[in-house]
């Protein structure tokens, strides 16, 4: 029967004693120096084989053996029938260790593709009202001062502005509850964007270059954003660690940090533009106006930005000629005569 030597621990100390390992019918004999030990294999536990490290035999009462000769090893376990798992045969085989790197690299790419936006979803249509408010307030006291400024509109216009959009009805019913805070920005230019509460930041250079019904119909694409929850998902894809502290621990330092920056270089996904394009459509037409307004605001957005590297509302909005496409389509379909039997 196959013997071998190794290093034999006690468990309780770091002495090591020198025995020698042998097979005996379904036993495995440990002997050396004050060492004498008989034990049914089946109840040795057989650690699993990294590389060329030594291997451990451990025993039920804390005690264990230390193989460095691992070739004498796999004869000493097959003659006790022994089988290692799959999973320690399978890393030995470099075609199953290349197709797991394989596999472990779209899991990745499908995960951050698909699994973290969808878990941002379901984790920013839960967050508390308060963490949303603590977040939006966080932001502007960063924003104002270094990149908002107060606004040149006239009060009498703002307020008449404001008065228009709060007169909005929404197509799940109700109002839009969420202020309207204007503002001034030589960086950003003409934009608007919605923080996490619901409030929609409206800049200077939007409300000056486009007419009453296109800044109504932007003001519409924006509270799509908040019916979403888009900016909110886009902080915790952001920080994806955040979606653990916020709901798990209760600190949002994380989101804290992340919030200016996400919401002045909001990149959203073309999902989630038509979607705000959608919403938006929908509000437009229950309250009597035109689709074509938000894609004539598109259109003297892109005018007024024709590099696309320039700050602005359309910088942060992808894919606008395929927006404009589609809310044509929108257009079309709305205007479209219905035929009745």
């Amino acid at each position: 029967m196959p013997t071998l030597s190794a290093d034999y621990f006690d468990g309780r100390t770091a002495r090591v004693q020198r025995v020698t390992l042998q097979a005996a019918g379904e036993d495995l004999v440990v002997t050396g120096e004050g060492v004498d030990v008989r034990v049914p294999f089946a109840q040795v536990q057989v650690d699993e084989r990294l590389g060329r490290a030594p291997r451990r035999l451990r025993f039920r009462d804390g005690t264990f053996c230390e193989i460095s000769d691992l070739n004498a090893l796999d004869a000493l376990l097959s003659s006790m029938a022994h089988r290692d798992g799959w999973v320690d045969r399978m890393q030995r085989h470099r075609q199953f260790v290349l197709l797991s790197l394989a596999a472990c690299a779209v899991v990745a790419v499908a995960g951050y593709k698909w699994g973290l936006p969808w878990m941002a979803a379901k984790g920013a249509a839960k967050m508390p009202l308060p963490v949303s408010q603590r977040l939006s307030d966080q932001a502007l006291r960063i924003l104002e001062g270094n990149i908002l400024f107060p606004s040149n509109i006239a009060p009498d216009r703002q307020h008449a502005l404001s008065e228009k959009f709060h007169a909005l009805r929404l197509p799940e019913g109700g109002l839009p509850a969420g202020e309207l805070l204007f503002r001034s920005s030589p960086q950003l230019g003409a934009n608007a964007f919605a923080l996490p509460d619901g409030t929609i930041v409206v800049l200077d250079d939007l409300v000056t270059l486009l007419d009453e019904r296109q800044i109504l119909a932007t003001f519409a694409h924006e509270e799509g954003h908040v019916h979403g929850h888009h900016g909110l998902q886009l902080m915790l894809q952001s920080s994806v660690v955040g979606i653990f502290l916020a709901f798990y621990i209760g600190d949002i330092s994380s989101l804290l940090a992340v919030a200016p920056a996400t919401l002045m270089q909001a990149k959203y996904s073309r999902e989630l533009e038509q979607q705000a394009d959608d919403y938006a459509a929908r509000v437009l037409l229950r309250n009597g106006m035109q689709v074509a307004f938000l894609a004539e605001a598109l259109q003297n957005l892109a005018k007024s930005h024709p590099q696309a590297a320039q700050p602005g509302y359309l910088s942060s909005h992808p894919a606008t000629d395929e927006r404009m496409r589609h809310l044509a389509a929108l257009s079309a379909a709305a205007l479209a005569p219905v035929d009745r039997p």
